[in-house]
Order: structure tokens, then sequence, then C-alpha cells
């Protein structure tokens, strides 16, 4: 039995709490994961709580330490020598890497990135090659509904003739979601039926949501959260759906992306290195030089003027979702790390070769 321990922050980005979920659920015989998480009103309020627990308790109960964010990485670097994987899945700044550097003279850690582009600049700056390893999010299929569904739109206050635009994931300022609103302003000046879905969480959602009102157009922005309650889910929204706005000024979290991809929704997005590892201009998105809303615009009127590559580029998104973020490769690539960290073996994470006919561009 390899048991191991998930450390989190009480309140972790989406993709960590789904993923983190995921392999709570589904690691299966052979493994014990129990979670704690640090913060006001989690398991321990702050960092030197949780050390002086963690020292006194993991190393009897623990195989390993699977650290999610900063934060809690420092807990367990601090505490008892139990090796750790760290797999943060917002991206590390220059300072954070630099931290991760200095732990890992004196401890076992291996970092695992989400995305090829994560790996690649923790590389550039001094990690080294073989403890850096890269796994991809999981997507959920079967949270995943495609079929339109009218009564949830009437429930975000959506008419039938409405055309949504869903700015995907949580509202951060690397995720651009004021510039989706800002381009789905200028449509609406055009086609007053053009309305921005915003999903409510991130601490750039309130601003997001308010630029409709300061832009004079107070019906364009639905902001779910406050429609549907606080519960809803991120794939709750994708009936709802028309197409998908990604207006990304820097790198944002893949899995919201990957989540559209399989829904078959067709794509608008500015060019990013993280979104650029998912998404290729007209194979599975339709793509702007950079994050102009005026550009988003016209794509989006190029896009909707051509209803076979609609078709074309929603169809092999979903084909590459599948092929490359199906939840049964996450699982069981982490299920191969926590047996080889346990067992003191290097880690090696060898990424499944993609099926015939798929030109996915991300760099393993």
């Amino acid at each position: 039995m390899i048991r191991a321990l998930h450390l989190l922050t009480t309140q972790p980005d989406f993709s960590t709490e789904r993923m983190s979920a995921a392999l709570r659920r589904d690691a299966g015989a052979g493994f014990h994961i129990a979670t704690r998480s640090i913060g006001p009103g989690g398991d321990w309020p702050n960092v030197p709580a949780a050390l002086l627990r963690l020292r006194s308790r993991a190393a009897g109960q623990f195989d390993l330490i699977h650290a999610w964010d900063e934060k809690s990485l420092t807990a367990a670097a601090l505490a008892e020598n139990l090796p750790i994987l760290f797999s943060p899945m917002r991206p590390l700044s220059r300072r954070a890497i630099g931290w991760l550097r200095a732990i890992m003279s004196y401890r076992r850690v291996d970092l695992v990135c989400s995305t090829a582009t994560q790996r690649r600049i923790a590389v550039e700056r001094g990690i080294a090659p073989d403890r850096c390893h890269l796994i991809r999010p999981g997507v959920e299929f079967s949270r995943v509904r495609r079929r339109r569904d009218p009564t949830l739109r009437e429930r975000l206050g959506l008419a039938e003739n409405d055309y949504v635009i869903l700015a995907p994931g949580e509202s951060t300022r690397a995720a651009g979601h004021e510039l989706a609103v800002w381009a789905a302003s200028i449509l609406h000046v055009l086609d007053p039926h053009y309305r921005v879905l915003l999903w409510g969480r991130g601490p750039r959602a309130r601003a997001a949501a308010q630029l409709g009102c300061q832009l004079a157009q107070p019906e364009l922005v639905r902001v779910a959260s406050k429609r549907l309650g606080t519960q809803v889910d991120f794939e709750d929204l994708l009936p709802a759906t028309d197409a998908v706005m990604i207006a990304a000024r820097g790198a944002v979290p893949t899995l919201p992306i990957a989540i559209c991809m399989a829904a078959a929704l067709p794509i608008i997005s500015s060019v990013t290195y993280t979104v650029a590892e998912l998404l290729e201009d007209r194979h599975t998105a339709v793509m702007t030089p950079r994050d102009s809303p005026r550009l988003l615009a016209q794509r989006l009127l190029d896009l909707r003027a051509d209803t076979a590559l609609q078709w074309t580029i929603a169809d092999m998104a979903r084909t590459e979702a599948f092929e490359y973020f199906a939840l049964t490769r996450f699982v069981n690539q982490y299920r191969t790390a926590y047996r080889q960290l346990s067992s003191g073996d290097p880690l090696s994470l060898p990424e499944p070769a993609p099926g015939a006919g798929l030109r996915f561009h991300g760099r393993a």
C-alpha cells in the first residue's frame, strides 16, 4: 500500500481542486491518499502550524507528500524527510523556481509540470531535466455535455437567438477576460444578441463583469455563479455556449481549454506559448497573432460566416482532447510517479504516442 499525502491551500484554483479530487477518487487499489489543507478554515491555519503537525505525524503515516502549490511545498520541505512531488497548476514565478531549486539541493523533490512551456521555463531557469516532468491534466468526459440546453440558457437570462461567447476558466489577469468582454462589446454594437458568459470565479471576475456596464452595455455579460449559485461546475456552462473566446495575455491553466475542446465548441483564441500547445490556427481553432479585441471580434465574424470551418475545427479539437487529455492517462501517470517515488527510483514518465492522423503541437 502506497500512502500519499496531498497538501493544498484552502482556496485552490479549479485545476488543482479537480485533479487532486480525481487522484483521490481513481487511484485505485494499492493507494491510500489523504488530504490536508493549509489556510483559514482548513486543517492547519498557516504554514508554521502545518510544519509542526507534519513533523510529529507524517513520517510514520505516509510514504510521500504531494504538494500542489508553493505554500504546501514550503511546509513539506521543512517537515519530515519524505520524498516530495510538486505539481503546481499555475505558472511558477522566477522567485518560486529559485526557491524550488534551493529545496532540491537538499531534499528529494520532483517537479511535475502541466504544460511543456512550464517545463521548458523551469529547465531554462536551473531545474535539472531529470527532476522535471510533464503530466497534462485530465478531462472528465462524463461531465462534458454537448447538447444545447434551452432551460439552462433561460436560467442564465439568455434568449434563444442570443449568441453566447464563453470566456473559459477562472478570471485572472493572464486569462484576459476583460479583453473577451471588450471584443464582444464591439460585436454587441453590430448585433445586440451577442452575449458573454463568465463562470464568476477568480480574482478578476468582478472587474470583467463590470466592464459591460462601463461600456454602456449592461446586458452584455452574464455571470453564471450569480444566476445559478456558487456551486456551479465549469462544465455546466457548456450547453449554454455557442463559441469559446480565449483572450489570454499570459500563461493560463490548460484544463478549462481542454474541457472546451472536448465539448466540440468552436474556439477563437489569441496566441500565447501555453495556448499554442493545445491549439493550431484553422486546425482546432481560429487564432489571432495578439490579444487585440478588434482582431478577436473579426475572427469570430469570419468563423460564423464559415459553417464548414466551425464543424472542422470543433471536431478535430474534440478528437485531440480525447487523445491527449484523457483522465485515465493522467491517473496512470501519477500512479507510476507515486510508485517510483516511494521506492526511491528516478521518475520516468514516458509520454504515450499519439494516434494516427493527429497533429498535436505540444512539445513533450
